[in-house]
């Protein structure tokens, strides 16, 4: 089940750590996205416990990246490993060779970082081919699969682990 959680709240690393342990799920498995609204609340605070996250093998991604406060300086001290290119970036690849430079360029800085990309809001084939042709890992949207509810989603879940 997906819910949110206050990442600035005393024990939120507690609560992941146990919730793993108690689950049985590997750390490895597990993909935490922050936004930049939450790196603004407390930096200091959101680092500390992402480091240890990230300590306990937790995979942390920027959420969004490319919008908003987005700095160059973020990727080099937050302990992420992903960042999400921003789905405004996605939607205009078809149409506007600056914004394909832009995400190219996104991809490409991840890449020189260590980091890995997730392209957010893929629709079409033509955006999906755009970020495989230019080593995107990733990528999230309708072509994919449209939001289900949680219990179709289950049900899909398990039909493919049968299967």
């Amino acid at each position: 089940m997906f819910q949110r959680f206050n990442f600035c709240k005393k024990d939120f690393t507690d609560f992941v750590l146990s919730t793993l342990k108690d689950i049985g799920l590997s750390p490895k498995l597990l993909l935490i996205e922050i936004t930049e609204t939450v790196l603004m609340e407390s930096m200091d605070l959101v680092i500390k416990k992402l480091k240890i996250l990230r300590n306990n093998n937790i995979r942390i991604a920027l959420d969004d990246f490319g919008c908003g406060y987005s700095s160059l300086t973020y990727l080099k001290m937050l302990p992420i490993n992903t960042i999400k290119i921003d789905k405004s970036f996605i939607d205009d690849i078809e149409s506007e060779d600056d914004v394909k430079s832009m995400a190219g360029a996104i991809i490409l800085l991840a890449k020189q970082l260590g980091l890995s990309v997730i392209g957010e809001g893929v629709e079409t084939v033509d955006q999906l081919n755009y970020l495989k042709n230019n080593n995107c890992d990733m990528f999230q949207g309708y072509i994919a699969c449209k939001p289900v509810p949680e219990i179709e989603l289950t049900k899909l879940l398990k039909e493919s682990l049968a299967s």
